[in-house]
């Protein structure tokens, strides 16, 4: 059933910004990929690998590219089945696997080219492993855990958010396996040190690492890494919804940058109350069920340590707040609903496995055949193009640039900066200079909404190009606009000079 799930219309949907950033650290249009481009990469060089490997055999469609997320993901039932039975019990197992092989979330990442299936998958390997080690302490099982951890860690660099988990259960455990595992412990710590230092460098230079001391006050100038601001008050209960439904419930990911106001939840109420009150429903079953198994101090340094200090990166400006960051915490979701479903009899159970099955069956649905919960239709918005460009002419990529020039391979393209719309005499020279001496310019606009909230670009070429043809895919908006015409200067932002 995962398989089925993970690898069903898999190259449907057009590849998004990031997965083109996954592409291209893996060498894609490149001659070759170097150990440079190994060290730079901190955010999944091992995927990054796999990945350069994978494109000399599979090519780079968006089934090839997809298809190592999907193996991953795949993988993660039997990873989950290990686990489930050595933190929860063996009446777990079977509610786990399941949960893992249906999860709207699970699946999203699993038909992603990135490495958050991988993060996910070995991270449930890992604490398996590391859980193991709790009944018998010898080399073979130190290995297993050290691949696993090793693999997790340079497939996405959150994983080290589980480090107070894993000390904990280094440190503590069974009283006759305790004493080897922490002579084991130092011993994997090193190695782990050695596994990494490679990048530690790289690491460093990143990100700016002293603003995440915590008597520090940002400056005037400082500019937010989004727009408005890194972190939300609705953040936390965003990504526990995403966890338990996916991004395909409810309002869409587009509608959320579009209109976050309390108009769009009001729309999607029964959604969002039907969500809510099934999986708060299993999330508080699953904490009296890990209470009566020991397991609530494992349960928050699982879920609330990470989901702390993401927070706390995210409202120093360190790094914004996504749920993806917290991935790792996803496996201790699925068997804190296991653990619900396990200890749940008769009527209650049967209940709840229908609600999520429906819940879970519309979450999919859409995921799989509706527009506006697809990612940005780059390919299609190409397709127009490549029917239609005449020689002498150019793509401008405004916006998210990385796709365009990827699904524009071959023809005459370049950028336009849509940071401009803040200063109208600078937006006036640079796409006078951007358009001027192409015969004709097919422009394609996404994800504008950070750098341009209020739409006035796209206004303001629907006033200057009246007779621009004018086409839209989801998430993309394209015009063809005709040569020669030196558009009207832009009228300056309010409060703008």
């Amino acid at each position: 059933m995962a398989a089925l799930l993970r690898f069903y219309r898999l190259g449907a949907q057009s590849l998004w910004i990031d997965e083109i950033f996954t592409w291209m650290s893996a060498g894609g249009g490149q001659p070759a990929l170097t150990a440079r481009d190994l060290l730079e990469n901190v955010h999944g060089p091992f995927f990054a690998l796999a990945m350069h490997a994978w494109m000399r055999i599979a090519g780079e469609s968006e089934w090839a590219l997809r298809a190592l997320a999907a193996f991953g993901g795949t993988l993660m039932v039997p990873a989950m089945a290990w686990l489930a039975d050595r933190w929860v019990g063996r009446a777990a197992v079977a509610p786990a696997v399941w949960l893992t092989a249906g999860s709207p979330f699970l699946v999203w990442y699993s038909q992603e080219a990135r490495g958050y299936s991988w993060l996910m998958l070995f991270s449930a390997l890992s604490a398996a492993a590391l859980l193991e080690l709790d009944r018998r302490c010898d080399l073979r099982r130190v290995m297993v855990y050290l691949v696993a951890s090793a693999a997790a860690l340079l497939s996405n660099l959150s994983f080290a958010l589980l480090i107070p988990l894993h000390l904990k259960w280094w440190l503590g455990g069974d009283e006759v396996t305790r004493p080897a595992r922490r002579r084991w412990m130092i011993a994997v710590s090193l190695v782990g040190l050695l596994v990494a230092a490679p990048w530690i460098p790289q690491i460093v230079r990143t990100w700016d690492w002293q603003r995440l001391t915590p008597a520090r006050t940002a400056s005037v100038e400082e500019t937010p890494l989004r727009q408005g601001t890194t972190f939300h008050s609705a953040a936390l209960p965003f990504a526990a919804y995403s966890f338990a439904v996916g991004f395909s419930y409810g309002p869409s990911l587009r509608e959320l940058k579009q209109d976050p106001s309390m108009g769009l939840l009001k729309r999607h109420l029964p959604a969002l109350l039907s969500a809510g009150l099934l999986f708060g429903a299993l999330a508080m079953g699953g904490v009296a069920a890990l209470a009566k198994r020991r397991r609530l101090a494992d349960t928050c340094l699982w879920l609330i340590a990470p989901a702390v200090l993401v927070s706390y990166f995210a409202s120093q400006n360190f790094k914004t707040f996504n749920p993806r960051y917290l991935a790792v915490c996803m496996p201790a979701v699925v068997l804190l609903f296991a653990a619900a479903l396990a200890d749940w009899k008769g009527v209650a159970r049967t209940c709840a496995i229908v609600a999520v099955v429906a819940v879970w069956g519309i979450s999919l649905s859409q995921h799989y055949f509706l527009p506006q919960y697809a990612r940005e239709d780059y390919r299609g918005a190409l397709a127009v193009v490549r029917g239609g460009i005449a020689p002498g002419e150019q793509v401008l990529a405004v916006g998210s640039e990385e796709p365009v020039f990827f699904y524009a391979r071959g023809l005459p393209t370049r950028r336009w900066w849509i940071g401009h719309v803040d200063r109208p005499t600078r937006w006036q020279e640079t796409w006078t200079e951007a358009v001027v001496n192409s015969s004709g310019t097919w422009v394609v606009l996404s994800r504008s909404e950070d750098l341009d909230p209020q739409g006035r670009f796209a206004a303001w070429l629907d006033q200057q190009y009246p007779e621009a043809a004018h086409w839209e895919k989801p998430g993309v908006r394209v015009w063809h606009l005709p040569g020669g015409v030196v558009p009207g200067a832009p009228s300056a932002p309010r409060g703008n000079r």
